[in-house]
């Protein structure tokens, strides 16, 4: 008969503690590491689109503010964004991100020189043959394809066309003014765009929160507030202060932002 030999009890406790270590190391050295905070992709912010808006617009020597909320966050961009006047018109800036073709954003910008604006005739359009292109010829924004209503006018939807002096009235120079908004009546192919045949683009909406934006003095302050009604750019509303529960008339000067008239 074999007999078998029983260890001391420290020594069985060695060997345990042994194999634990072992198995450790083993799994520290094949785990995958795990993120550091500079791999995290954080959110864009308003400040940081509108800062590289603000210097695209420096380097062109153009003086203008962009509309947008500062504190609002957008999808993240693992890569620098891009930002470009929307048809060559500074009126309108397109955001967009190189890895996410899907990551879009078009932000307004209040020039402090309206007469830099235009560029009208470095805009998308049909071929010079088509559109009877010179030098002079006025122009406005058309549809590519005819639109039904209900359908929403998207990017690529658009074109300029060249216009006669009588059409000159109720017509789009700006794409930014047209791009997302929802068609009222059919419009067709190749023929001005009239503001008639839009439903209001409507960048305050009744009942919705907003921004009470102030800048007086170089001091610039933010306040939250309930919009009373509908207001399209320009348009003066009424707004309810929620700190102070007073009602304010305000200018409106971006998407869900206003600025008090006094």
């Amino acid at each position: 008969m074999i007999r078998l030999a029983v260890l001391p009890a420290f020594l069985i406790r060695s060997f345990s503690l042994a194999a634990s270590l072992i198995a450790a190391m083993t799994l520290a050295t094949t785990a995958p590491a795990l993120a550091s905070e500079d791999d995290v992709i954080t959110p864009l912010t308003g400040e940081e689109i509108a800062q590289h808006i603000h210097a695209l617009l420096a380097e062109n020597d153009i003086s203008g503010t962009a509309q947008l909320n500062l504190k609002e966050k957008h999808n993240p961009c693992p890569v620098p964004i891009t930002v470009a006047p929307l048809f060559k018109n500074w009126k309108t800036i397109k955001v967009t991100c190189p890895a996410n073709t899907q990551w879009r954003l078009l932000v307004r910008v209040e020039l402090d020189d309206e007469k830099i604006a235009p560029a009208r005739n470095t805009a998308i359009s049909s071929s010079p043959e088509k559109t009877g292109r010179a030098a002079g010829t006025p122009r406005a924004l058309a549809l590519k394809r005819s639109m039904d209503k209900g359908e929403v006018i998207l990017e690529d939807d658009v074109l300029m066309v060249p216009i006669s002096a009588r059409q000159g009235y109720g017509v789009f120079l700006d794409a930014g003014d047209v791009i997302g908004r929802r068609v009222r009546t059919p419009i067709s192919a190749h023929a001005p765009i009239k503001s008639r045949q839009l439903e209001p683009k409507y960048l305050v909406e009744e009942k919705k929160p907003v921004i009470i934006a102030i800048n007086t003095g170089g001091i610039y302050v933010e306040m939250s507030g309930i919009s009373l009604q509908n207001g399209q750019l320009g348009e003066a509303v009424k707004v309810e202060n929620i700190s102070s529960g007073k009602t304010i008339t305000g200018k409106v000067t971006g998407l869900r932002k206003i600025s008090p008239m006094h």
